[in-house]
């Protein structure tokens, strides 16, 4: 073997013996895990001092408010209140309309920020939704990865207490880069209603 082929092999040995190491320093425990994993409670408002678990990207379609009850997380959740087409189209803009998305986004670009971009030690993606109408709802959430790809999961809403959940495998799937998440976008399409809806949304958290 060459002097060149034999600095080659100890090169690539070190540099996998390097990786390894790194691999298992950033290795966390389960607990680790789950005191790292929540992504949002809405327990902080914005103030001097700090920006608060509020200002999520909503394009002026959501109004997001701090409220004192249908906490899962905290003493607090958000009150979502989505907009409908009616509140900013004519009637006649409205019949030519075939959807009406109003969301609200947490990235890594918005000022409360996605704290966690790294989900491939987790299982699950979770958030609490607290529905006080007698009717149900499509909820959707879309996770976006570094590359732009995404992953669109419709889960229903029903009156009452709701805990949704995705399944990280289930995004890994779909080719999406679950070590480098950069948003995720809860949203309506509220097409169909005729009223602003209210839902109230907390705990929105990564499952080890």
């Amino acid at each position: 073997m060459s002097k060149y082929s034999t600095k080659l092999v100890t090169v690539l040995i070190f540099s996998f013996f390097i990786s390894t190491m790194a691999g298992a320093a950033t290795k966390l425990s389960k607990a680790e895990l789950k005191a790292r994993g929540l992504l949002c409670s809405f327990e902080k408002t914005q103030s001097d001092t700090a920006l608060g678990d509020f200002l999520w990207e909503t394009y002026g379609y959501v109004k997001l408010e701090q409220f004192k009850k249908h906490a899962t997380k905290g003493k607090f959740s958000a009150k979502a209140t989505f907009s409908v087409p009616a509140d900013f189209l004519t009637e006649r803009e409205l019949k030519k309309t075939a959807s009406w998305i109003s969301p609200m986004v947490i990235s890594i670009d918005t000022l409360t920020k996605l704290k966690v971009t790294d989900w491939s030690q987790y299982k699950k993606m979770g958030v609490d939704i607290f529905n006080n109408e007698e009717k149900n709802y499509d909820f959707y959430v879309k996770i976006n990865d570094a590359s732009g790809r995404e992953y669109l999961a419709l889960r229903p809403v029903k009156k009452g207490k709701n805990k949704l959940e995705l399944i990280v495998e289930d995004i890994t799937g779909k080719r999406i880069d679950v070590s480098n998440i950069v948003s995720v976008t809860l949203y309506l399409d509220t097409k169909a209603e005729a009223q602003d809806v209210v839902l109230y949304i907390d705990n929105l958290r990564l499952m080890p």
